[in-house]
């Protein structure tokens, strides 16, 4: 009896399990709604996609595209799609359409009364998905965009940042080894939705190389950081002028530009280095680097091996290699001082009678003679100074500076004796007045006595 029931139970398993599993292998399809954008601007458009696909082959599909017409405008696309194929191999079919956004919040595409059936006209499970896009204003939009456009970190690997990083500060420095021919610069952004240019790779060159990295924030903003990057010289020649040292230049493309001069090579100690010769002004030049990377030029006396600055005056078309005069030798009038010409100082000598000159002494590098020129510091122009002339000009301002004195003494003597006059002639009007009140009292009192006798 036992064993009766045992198999009863059993078949009854076996039934249960025949009509309530459900078949794995039953075909089943997906309508998938995709847009191309989540967040959308009003008056902006943007296309949503539909896919119908299945594992197993379709015959036929319908469905309507649903949407929020309070917030989206259909643009392009079919309302209602129904479609049949031939095609016993086709597993998917896709659908575009363009929309456009006219109200701000949240708005949802789906597709609904769908259909999909497998050629054996057995209708499919359909699962359906749907696309939510976000609809802001031009105000929302632009409020929503990230301000940020600073570097959270900049280096060169392999060097030490100068000064030390700060997202604030924007120029930077840093010194490589010699012969170093290409570095890598590092870095990261402050906020993941901005940008950054100029990291990387690069190749540097002995000296001075330059490199921009540039962050533009989401809001379009952006700030530039600079960063130096110094290769040093290798075994460089050193100099030493009074406490300050500088080192010699040995690319010529680093040289200041000057007129009149020639290119040369100059030898200091065992090595050529790039320079400039005047047959006119006798005189060597080369460049000098001061702890600032600063280049000017230099006069090189080999003999002597000492370095002199050289300070040119430009003007009119006229160029001074500047000398400076012994005491004895300054013009009768003027003291030695000094003017500013662009960021140098120049040796000048000033008359007081002058106001808008001032003397400079110097070579001409055209011509290699020395003179004294007048330079005007306003106009920034040059001409030979005649000490004869000079005073001739003294002496005739001089003169019409005494003739001025003096018809001013005679304008004002002038003015003096008709003041005089004045007071005088007022004085006389007013005594002549009194007298003819006195006559006229005196005969009132004539009158008066000749009534009473009568």
């Amino acid at each position: 009896m036992k064993r009766i029931k045992s198999l009863l139970s059993i078949v009854l398993f076996i039934i249960l399990t025949m009509v309530f599993i459900p078949d794995v292998n039953a075909a089943s399809a997906t309508i998938k709604v995709t847009s191309s954008q989540s967040r959308v601007i009003v008056g902006g458009t943007f296309t949503t996609t539909v896919t119908i696909s299945s594992g197993t082959p379709i015959a036929a599909w319908e469905y309507d595209i649903s949407y929020d017409t309070s917030k989206l405008t259909l643009v392009s696309g079919s309302n209602h799609v129904l479609e049949y194929t031939q095609n016993t191999n086709k597993y998917s079919a896709t659908y575009t359409y363009t929309f456009k956004a006219k109200a701000s919040g949240n708005a949802n595409i789906t597709a609904k009364n769908y259909l999909v059936s497998d050629w054996n006209e057995s209708a499919m499970g359909v699962t359906p998905t749907t696309s939510s896009v976000k609809i802001i204003t031009r105000e929302e939009y632009e409020a929503s965009l990230s301000k940020d456009c600073n570097l959270k970190s900049l280096g060169v690997e392999g060097a030490t940042l100068s000064p030390e990083f700060s997202q604030d500060v924007l120029e930077y420095t840093v010194e490589m080894e010699p012969l170093t021919t290409k570095i890598n610069i590092v870095g990261t952004k402050s906020d993941s939705s901005s940008t950054v240019t100029g990291l990387g790779e690069k190749d540097v060159v002995e000296g001075d190389n330059n490199f921009d990295i540039t962050v533009t924030a989401e809001n379009g903003s952006s700030k530039t950081y600079k960063l130096k990057v110094i290769v040093k010289e290798q075994s460089p020649i050193e100099v030493k002028i009074d406490k300050d040292k500088y080192t010699v230049v040995r690319k010529r493309e680093d040289l200041p530009s000057i007129e009149r001069y020639e290119e040369v090579d100059v030898k200091i100690g065992e090595e050529d280095v790039p320079g400039y010769y005047s047959s006119i002004t006798k005189l060597t030049l080369v460049g000098l680097k001061n702890e600032k990377n600063e280049i000017s030029l230099y006069i090189y006396d080999k003999e002597k091996n000492t370095y002199t600055p050289y300070l040119e005056i430009n003007a009119s078309k006229i160029i001074l290699y500047q000398l400076e005069l012994d005491n004895e030798d300054i013009p009768e009038g003027f003291k030695k001082t000094t003017i500013k010409i662009g960021d140098k100082e120049y040796t000048a000598y000033k008359n007081d009678k002058l106001k808008k000159y001032v003397l400079v002494y110097g070579m001409n590098t055209e011509t290699g003679k020395k003179n004294l020129y007048l330079y005007e510091e306003k106009e920034q122009t040059l001409q030979l100074f005649n000490e004869d002339a000079f005073n001739s000009m003294i002496d005739e301002q001089n003169y019409y500076k005494n003739l001025l004195y003096c018809a001013c003494g005679v304008i004002g003597l002038f003015i003096i004796v008709i003041i005089i006059l004045i007071i005088k002639l007022v004085s006389s009007n007013k005594s002549k007045k009194r007298l003819n009140e006195l006559e006229k009292l005196i005969e009132e009192k004539r009158n008066k006595a000749k009534n009473k006798k009568v």
